[in-house]
């Protein structure tokens, strides 16, 4: 009995505090925030800056198609290079149409950085915007 709990152990315990989803997204669906406008599914998120700098606050904007039912967008980052934890952010509605938040990402110990993430965009958190965000010192 011992014999086959130390085999399943493991694996039962990595798939227990897996933080990984279903809505997982592929790495190379992410768009990169710092060199264009950013477009999915009829949504657009941009940057007020291209160049993102520790702890110093950049304006996200995300513009919907149409009306949404919600006053926020939560915005969810996680470092690609190093494991940061999760970088929250809300974003919060400033017209009809679009919602504006400040990304201020944290200090790292490496030069460069690139955190990469969702943009829910929905109540029901089914329509996820992929974005990754690349971050260097001054």
């Amino acid at each position: 009995m011992l014999a086959v709990m130390a085999f399943f152990l493991p694996s039962w315990l990595s798939g227990f505090f897996s933080t990984a989803s279903s809505s997982t997204v592929a790495p190379a669906a992410y768009c990169s925030l710092n060199q264009q406008t950013c477009q999915y599914k009829g949504y657009q998120a941009h940057l007020g800056n291209p160049m993102v700098h520790p702890l110093h606050a950049n304006t996200l904007t995300v513009t919907a198609p149409q009306a949404l039912n919600t006053d926020t967008l939560l915005v969810k980052l996680q470092g690609v290079e190093m494991n940061m934890g999760e970088y929250r952010l809300v974003l919060k509605q400033t017209d009809k149409l679009t919602y504006q938040g400040q990304l201020m990402l944290p200090v790292c110990t490496e030069d460069s950085m690139t955190w990469a993430g969702t943009i829910t965009l929905n109540d029901d958190a089914n329509t996820l915007f992929p974005i990754k965000v690349s971050m260097e010192r001054l």
